[in-house]
């Protein structure tokens, strides 16, 4: 099975100010010298700002920040965490209720065999509770009904409390290859926005669990 990254994003969802994000403000004020952009939204609406760097993607709104980075080899490596948690500190009386961070790739196999067996486990939620340690899955499947059968599309897998944070999963059959999101993320942090620090410092160790998840959909 071969594992090729569409991207890293972290996503926050809270009371967000757009019109702060200036090129200014995350080049100077933030010091993340990310450049130019080679793209940006119109900077006189106030309530969407989105800049596209050669690698990156800064988007804010009154009601979310996503910052997503492709071209991704080692995932350990993403500049995003960073981006996100200096732009927060400038600005910490941000209101935020979600934090999530995405791995996004694709799983390719060489043949429809293997593709058959691969389909099994991700379409199971067996595969799912059993490498996590869970007792209890959230499933919404997607399928396609014939006269003589049922075609598996896609699953959507919500696991409550892994390591004290929620697992997102989403998984899609494609032409060619399998699509795979794989998310942790903390809630409530009106009321825990210690976790907020727990989430960043736990990147490693999210990597390390999405690149054994990938071993064991191999054994």
């Amino acid at each position: 099975m071969e594992l090729s990254y569409n991207h890293v994003s972290v996503v926050a969802i809270g009371n967000f100010n757009p019109a702060i994000a200036s090129l200014d403000f995350l080049n100077k004020t933030c010091k993340l010298s990310l450049g130019d952009p080679t793209s940006h939204s119109p900077l006189e609406i106030p309530v969407h700002r989105q800049f596209q760097f050669q690698n990156l993607q800064f988007t804010v709104s009154i009601t979310g920040l996503n910052i997503s980075e492709i071209g991704i080899e080692d995932i350990t490596q993403t500049k995003t965490l960073k981006i996100f948690d200096t732009y927060y500190k400038k600005l910490p009386y941000t209101p935020l209720r979600v934090v999530g961070i995405n791995i996004n790739c694709e799983l390719i196999v060489k043949s429809s065999d293997k593709a058959d067996i691969l389909q099994k486990k991700l379409s199971h939620p067996s595969t799912y509770l059993d490498f996590l340690g869970a007792n209890e899955i959230i499933v919404t499947e997607m399928t396609s009904q014939t006269k003589t059968e049922k075609i598996w599309k896609s699953s959507n897998y919500r696991i409550e409390n892994v390591n004290g944070f929620v697992r997102h999963i989403k998984v899609e059959r494609r032409k060619e290859s399998f699509g795979l999101n794989y998310n942790y993320e903390t809630g409530n942090l009106e009321k825990n926005i210690s976790d907020l620090n727990l989430l960043i410092t736990g990147y490693e160790q999210f990597c390390d669990e999405f690149l054994g998840f990938t071993k064991y959909l191999e054994d």
